[in-house]
């Protein structure tokens, strides 16, 4: 029993060190392409997007002044 134990504590400490330092090749882009965006393209579309939104556009929109007496 004790070397079962044995055993499985060095094997358990093998299985995580083979983890720690062998790591697995990753994954590489090949590239951005035509027509790629950067990070802060898409924000600035995200939130240009969502101000058009907020806005209100419709027949029936409550103009800023409205809002405020109506806040207040």
């Amino acid at each position: 029993m004790f070397w079962l134990q044995v055993s499985t504590l060095v094997l358990v400490n093998v299985l995580i060190a083979s983890m720690l330092f062998i790591r697995p090749a990753r994954a590489q882009h090949g590239g951005a392409g035509d027509g790629a965006l950067s990070v802060w393209q898409l924000i600035d579309e995200v939130e240009s997007e969502r101000q058009r939104q907020d806005e209100g556009t419709g027949r029936h929109r409550i103009s800023a002044e409205t809002l405020a007496r109506l806040q207040t």
